[in-house]
């Protein structure tokens, strides 16, 4: 009986996360980095995926954040993606690398050409409400 509890409870949960490091205007998403020039470039977000909470810690009760730093290639893949905090450590880290590398975006462009960018950071607080 107890077990099923849990798992209502996890089911019942509502998780808020909010993103800094993203910027959003005129519908679009995007982040935003360095090219090689040092000129800032913004990264458009074609699409993203639900965040996952962890089970174990919606059980636990555990809130915490994880900040991420990554590159973007000509292609718009990921690359390079590192944990840079974690609060509490290795408990949201793989959620937040496995989010990352499912968020799709467009191929960055500097002056109408491919361009590597770097410098990209996010900030992911997980908060149970």
């Amino acid at each position: 009986m107890k077990s099923s509890y849990g798992l209502s409870k996890i089911l019942l949960s509502t998780v808020l996360i909010i993103f800094s490091g993203v910027a959003m205007a005129d519908g679009e998403r995007w982040v935003e980095g360095k090219a090689p020039s040092g000129e800032t470039v913004k990264v458009v977000i074609s699409s993203m995926s639900k965040l996952q909470y962890p089970r174990r810690a919606v059980r636990y009760g555990i809130e915490g954040h994880v900040e991420v730093a990554f590159d973007i290639n000509e292609d718009g893949e990921v690359v390079d993606l590192r944990v840079v905090e974690a609060k509490p450590q290795l408990v949201f880290d793989k959620a937040a690398t496995q989010y990352i590398k499912k968020i799709k975006f467009l191929p960055p462009r500097l002056d109408g050409k491919g361009v590597y960018v770097s410098d990209i950071s996010m900030r992911m607080p997980f908060r149970l409400q």
